[in-house]
């Protein structure tokens, strides 16, 4: 199964910590939004796209990457991020703009995952941030099983079209 990471991890690499880990789990290349070009993203079998939480939505390079994909019919992607807030979808769901742009190109987003990050941004540098430490191992475990997850729903979805 070809499969591509594609991140945006600018401040202090925690969203990069959580691809590798993903990237391991389900033999992905991670590259940076200025690496690849969106045309080429349908040649994979599976994308994540991930990137750190910015003033409550996704980095600005993503989400303009994800506006220049192709359109193509049913491709698989997931959605990751990391953030110093929690991700409360009533009220802030970091995910939803990305998302509704990769459902408008066809993509089927077959799942999510969001963890806490080390955040100095904004008024968070005069005392040292918040989340120090994160991601942590068990951050870091979560996103492990997240990528098992993964893979299990496309072998559901593999097995439920024969």
């Amino acid at each position: 199964m070809k499969t591509l990471i594609i991140c945006a991890s600018i401040h202090h690499g925690n969203t990069l910590k959580i691809a590798k880990v993903i990237a391991e789990v389900i033999g992905a290349e991670i590259v940076r939004t200025w690496e690849v070009e969106p045309d080429q993203v349908a040649a994979y079998d599976l994308v994540g796209f991930g990137s750190g939480v910015y003033y409550g939505a996704l980095h600005k390079s993503l989400c303009k990457f994800v506006e220049k994909l192709p359109q193509v019919h049913g491709n698989k992607v997931f959605i990751f991020s990391t953030s110093g807030i929690s991700k409360i979808p009533l009220i802030h769901d970091y995910h939803r703009s990305i998302k509704k742009a990769l459902k408008k190109r066809g993509y089927e987003v077959i799942g999510e995952f969001t963890c806490r990050g080390y955040n100095t941004h904004g008024p968070f540098k005069w005392f040292g941030g918040i989340n120090k430490g994160r991601p942590n191992e068990r951050d870091l475990e979560h996103a492990r099983s997240f990528a098992e997850e993964i893979l299990e729903r496309l072998e559901e979805l593999r097995r439920s079209r024969f």
